[in-house]
């Protein structure tokens, strides 16, 4: 985490990045099934045209991304009292002891249920910046950031990579109070004013972002 961010800003920034990376994961299983669907191949050996073997990795990976933010946000709600989300208390793929994954789902199925996490852990941003600062997450949330940070690297999306996360004058209210976000309603990456809550395409705004 740099000096220029606060801790709030630098986890939310990743946060706000899980339901699209998420999307974006599953919607690469989804491609590879289909693909499966309209071309099969022979299998050495065999006689009969067979599926394509199931893209494991994107699939293992959205599940373990997801497994780590019910987890998580578990220990949150341990700590903080606060009811935790629904995709937290069922919406998940149970192993023996703990949540392996996603259930079988839509792609934005997934998407809307790492939403819902999202928008949970950020109304709790205040207690979980002071619950981490005590102490009592332990690397938890380091290690959900870098998980995150994992996965887009792993799977790049197309939108860009915002140059900073310091929030900029807001061209409606004046605060400096403009920030580059992921709106789980939007189609596209947008700047929004936690001030007065005006949001902009993030096109408006290339001096902030690079390509890559």
């Amino acid at each position: 985490m740099t000096t220029d961010r606060t801790w709030s800003e630098w986890f939310r920034w990743h946060l706000d990045q899980a339901p699209f990376q998420i999307l974006h994961m599953r919607e690469i299983v989804e491609t590879t099934v289909r693909a499966q669907d309209t071309e099969a191949v022979r299998v050495s050996g065999g006689s009969d045209p067979a599926r394509l073997p199931y893209n494991v990795d994107p699939a293992d990976d959205a599940d373990a991304l997801y497994a780590e933010l019910i987890l998580f946000a578990r220990e949150v709600a341990e700590h903080t009292g606060a009811p935790a989300p629904r995709p937290v208390r069922g919406r998940y793929w149970q192993g023996a002891t703990e949540p392996q994954g996603l259930p079988s789902c839509r792609p934005d199925e997934a998407f809307a249920w790492v939403g819902e996490i999202r928008t949970w852990l950020i109304a709790q941003l205040h207690h979980l910046e002071q619950i981490a600062a005590d102490g009592k997450l332990g690397d938890s949330p380091e290690h959900l950031v870098g998980t995150i940070r994992e996965m887009r690297k792993r799977y790049p999306r197309a939108e860009p990579k915002f140059r900073a996360y310091r929030p900029r004058p807001c061209p409606t209210c004046g605060e400096r109070m403009l920030h580059a976000t992921f709106e789980i309603s939007a189609d596209e990456p947008t700047m929004r004013c936690d001030a007065c809550r005006d949001a902009w395409p993030w096109k408006d705004y290339p001096h902030l972002w690079t390509d890559g």
